[in-house]
């Protein structure tokens, strides 16, 4: 045993009781600490969720009317420009279109197209040529209309041979609004959209069909539970001390009950770290038959330790008469160990 342990020993020894009583309430206290602190934590978050998705068009194309060489009569076609002496017929579209999970809509719309004549940016004539509306059900429709665009015309240069306004400015708007109701995936809805498209005459006997194409979301929100875990290092800790702690307990009733300090000699423990300490220093021999008359004894084995290096010279451990020495000049110095009955 070392004598640092030996000491150790003798201090839980004098002690063990109160220690006991310590590492018992620390063991208890961090137990509690370890089954108290929740694993888990529940929290509540309103998030947003798409409902639907929605897309939406108006646009169209010119019908071949007259016999020509290059497109059959009937015939849709789409192209920057139209000549009105082959297409004097436009088709206009206007479609929309829901997705979702069970989309059931019940849809109204309305097509509207209307001519102006504009001074200064301003319109001086407004008229509504055609106007139809239809409804159905679903999730989505896709309304034609067919539309003589070179009455149209017509009608439009008649009213500017009327007027002969300075900068003027003509064209046709396309109007379509949308209107819907219904459920999807079982949450009511309804909404409203519109879309624009036009027609103009870029260039004499020509004309021109642009029209808008936009989409979106749309969103509801949700208030969901979420469960996550938490203080694990903290709880391990807790665990960990815990258990630490009443190691120790069990450790100090043992030391307190089992260990016999009286069982063990100090200075023996004391010696032999002095010895663990200095035996870099210290080789194993025999003590000579026939010693010098002058002979020096030193107090302390380091005593000795340290004369020898200051010497030059190594001690000579001579462990069957337990005397450490060493010669210098004619002088035996040495160290003689005590017995176990404390004597020389």
């Amino acid at each position: 045993m070392e004598l640092w342990e030996y000491n150790l020993l003798s201090m839980v020894k004098r002690r063990w009781i109160p220690l006991t009583v310590i590492f018992l309430l620390l063991t208890a206290g961090f137990g509690y600490a370890y089954g108290t602190t929740p694993t888990t934590v529940t929290t509540k978050a309103t998030v947003a969720k798409t409902l639907y998705r929605w897309s939406g068009w108006i646009g169209g194309t010119g019908v071949v009317s007259r016999p020509n060489q290059i497109w059959d009569v009937g015939k849709r076609v789409e192209l920057p420009i139209y000549p009105v002496s082959i297409m004097p017929v436009a088709e206009i579209a206007l479609g929309f279109n829901v997705s979702g999970k069970d989309v059931n809509l019940e849809f109204e719309r309305e097509m509207r197209v209307v001519y102006y004549i504009s001074y200064d940016k301003e319109r001086v004539i407004e008229k509504t040529y055609l106007s139809v509306s239809n409804s159905s059900t679903g999730g989505s429709f896709t309304d034609h209309l067919l539309l003589n665009v070179s009455d149209v015309f017509t009608r439009i240069e008649i009213a500017r041979n009327i007027l002969k306004l300075p900068r003027e400015s003509t064209g046709v708007e396309i109007i379509g609004k949308i209107r819907y109701s219904g459920t999807v995936d079982g949450k009511p809805v309804k909404g409203s959209q519109e879309f624009k498209g036009s027609i103009s005459f870029p260039y004499e006997g020509f004309y021109k069909i642009e029209g808008d194409s936009r989409n979106g979301t749309q969103t509801f929100t949700k208030t969901v539970t979420e469960t996550r875990a938490v203080n694990q290092r903290k709880r391990a800790l807790f665990l960990s001390l815990s258990v630490l702690f009443g190691v120790l307990a069990a450790a100090t009733v043992f030391i307190g009950r089992k260990f016999d300090p009286g069982a063990y000699s100090v200075e023996e423990l004391t010696a032999e770290r002095e010895r663990k300490k200095l035996a870099k220093w210290i080789s194993s021999g025999k003590l000579p038959k026939s010693l010098p008359a002058k002979r020096i004894e030193l107090a302390s084995l380091t005593d000795l330790v340290e004369a020898a290096i200051d010497m030059n010279k190594r001690v000579i451990h001579d462990a069957e008469k337990g005397v450490y020495f060493f010669l210098n000049e004619g002088v035996l110095y040495y160290f003689q160990e005590k017995t176990s009955e404390g004597e020389k």
